[in-house]
Parts: C-alpha cells; structure tokens; sequence
C-alpha cells in the first residue's frame, strides 16, 4: 500500500515523533516534524522507490501524509497510461 511505503520513507529520512499506526492520510508533515529539506529528501527517496518523477512544483503544495500518496497514485496512474 502506498501509505505504509511513504511512511516507511518518512521514517528513514526523520526519527518520527509517534507510533506509525498514528500517522493517517491527514497527519501533517510539519506535525512528525519534517521540514522542507525532509521534505525534498522524502520525495527523492519516494521517486527512487516507485521509479517515478514527482513535478518540482509540487514541493510547495505538500503539506499531509495523503498529499504525497495522491501525487504518487497520480504519477502511477499516469505511467501506466
């Protein structure tokens, strides 16, 4: 499930604050603690894993745990077409 990998990223990139099991589609990324150069750090590890390319300008606009997994889904979507 693509959740449980951006977590599992998140996780590698920051020492996360709360259980995993606490983190939902809506936790904010400020919340565990990640700030903007987590941030880039996360999506580079998250294109490296679905071997996909997340648009730069995008960055400024994630701000939750579901805002990652819908542009991930998005860019999945989008390379399958």
């Amino acid at each position: 499930m693509t959740i449980d990998k951006v977590i599992s990223v998140i996780g590698s990139v920051i020492r996360l604050k709360c259980e995993t099991s606490e983190i939902h589609m809506e936790t904010r990324l400020a919340d565990l603690g990640v700030d903007s150069l987590n941030t880039v750090t996360i999506i580079f590890e998250l294109e490296e894993e679905f071997n996909i390319e997340i648009p730069n300008e995008i960055l400024s606009n994630i701000k939750t745990i579901g805002d990652i997994v819908r542009e991930i889904d998005d860019c999945l979507a989008t390379t399958r077409l």
